[in-house]
């Protein structure tokens, strides 16, 4: 055996010995990197025993047969441990590449109950939403998210599942599949199926929050000051004629005192006079005919009546009052293709906030959304049982017992189809209990 490699090795093992320490820091596997730490120290301690013996030893030539025999088992031996050591340090590698990834998920069991007008009994049912998922960085300037959600009927607008159908199996859907790239500080670039990019003030019922789009966005801005965004979403791939697709921009300001304001535009292409993107070919509340000879699947489905061109200002500021924390937002948005049913606007507030044990919050909104003045596709689908053409108010409250599980309850007091022969009354209850990890 040859002085010079053991002091190499040595050498090598002092040097790992505080990659090992920093990784231990992370909080990944700490046991195994505890362990692997006092193998580096018992080594180091084994080859200067062995560097001392060695100065020791007999030279080569005196050396007698059962010291050969001797040197070389203790080689073999110290050759087997280093292989260990390098597994070892393999390992810790791996481990340093779980610390990139960032595991979340949430589950809420839902009670609801419906008093519909002209209903001649009230309906009761229990649904669950499930979602797991994850997002990984890859390197300093890109991450990649994934998300399944549970699901039902493939409903964009909802990751709810009801408890029927004599127990069955629930779907399981891709939520969310996408890719972050941050060239530069505030500026991120997302491709795939991802969260809506745009701003929404307070708890603004314009778009459906479960509803995550398809396609390619781009967001400038930090926390304050200026900020910009753009997109291009695919909506209906169509075999036979243009794709229906929706494309649009948002500017807006974040002032240092809690003020916030955008304005945003959504040109949706490919819509007038092609069938309506969901539900089952129902519009949702948007003005439609049956199927002639200028849409597809004549007399069958119901075609789009107007394009949608849509423009939305939104506007919030948030504060306190006293120790509790409090926003007023309000919104509105106009399609500036049909000339009348073509507005809608909100206005709430929220005081408090359920996420820490023992916290709650209240809030209250009022929303008035036209027959054409946003695509059903979009707006939220609990509010006047998912149509356009609807307003009225919404109560909610939350109190958070433990930290990441809140109890919350939402009463919508609304109006569905106002102003036509088929309007009603539609009151909704909701009371949710949410875990979140």
């Amino acid at each position: 055996m040859k002085k010079n490699g053991m002091t190499a090795a040595a050498l090598g093992l002092a040097l790992c010995a505080p990659l090992a320490g920093n990784t231990a820091t992370a909080g990944a596997g700490e046991s195994e990197i505890e362990q692997l730490k006092a193998q580096v120290a018992a080594l180091l301690q084994r080859v200067e025993q062995l560097e001392r013996g060695q100065a020791a030893a007999p030279s080569a030539a005196a050396a007698t047969p059962q010291v050969e025999t001797r040197l070389a088992a203790v080689e073999e031996t110290n050759d087997r441990q280093s292989d260990q050591l390098a597994q070892g340090l393999a390992s810790l590698s791996a481990m340093d590449w779980a610390r990139n990834i960032k595991w979340k998920g949430d589950l809420r069991y839902r009670h609801e109950q419906f008093d519909v007008e002209g209903v001649s009994s009230d309906r009761v049912r229990h649904r669950l939403r499930a979602r797991f998922g994850l997002e990984a960085k890859v390197t300093p300037t890109l991450s990649v998210g994934l998300q399944v959600a549970s699901s039902e009927g493939r409903d964009s607008r909802s990751s709810n599942a009801s408890l029927d159908s004599a127990s069955q199996h629930k779907e399981i859907g891709l939520d969310l599949a996408y890719v972050d790239w941050k060239p530069r500080e505030n500026l991120l670039v997302t491709l795939g199926k991802q969260k809506q990019p745009w701003f929404k003030a307070g708890n603004s019922l314009f778009f459906d929050g479960d509803v995550n789009p398809e396609g390619a966005a781009l967001q400038y801005g930090g926390k304050t000051g200026l900020f910009a965004k753009a997109w291009g979403f695919w909506l209906e791939e169509m075999g036979a004629s243009a794709d229906s697709n929706v494309i649009g921009a948002q500017f807006g300001y974040a002032f240092g005192n809690g003020v916030t304001v955008a304005a945003g535009y959504w040109d949706y292409g490919a819509m007038q006079d092609q069938p309506v993107l969901a539900f089952a070919g129902s519009p949702a509340g948007n003005s439609s005919y049956l199927a002639g000879a200028d849409c597809l699947g004549a007399g069958v489905v119901r075609c789009y009546t107007h394009d949608y061109n849509i423009a939305v200002v939104d506007a919030q500021w948030t504060g306190s009052m006293g120790s509790l924390p409090v926003t007023l937002f309000g919104g509105y948005l106009e399609n500036l293709d049909p000339g009348t049913l073509n507005t809608g606007h909100n206005l709430g507030f929220q005081l408090g906030k359920a996420a820490d044990a023992g916290s709650w919050e209240f809030g209250l909104m009022y929303q008035d959304v036209e027959r054409d003045a946003q695509v059903a596709a979009f707006i939220d689908s609990d509010f006047a049982d998912g149509l356009t053409q609807g307003r009225g108010y919404v109560l909610q409250g939350a109190w958070a017992p433990v930290k990441n599980t809140t109890l919350k309850a939402t009463y919508f007091i609304n109006e569905r189809n106002y102003d036509t022969p088929t309007e009603a009354d539609y009151e909704r209850l909701q009371l949710d209990l949410n875990y979140k990890f």
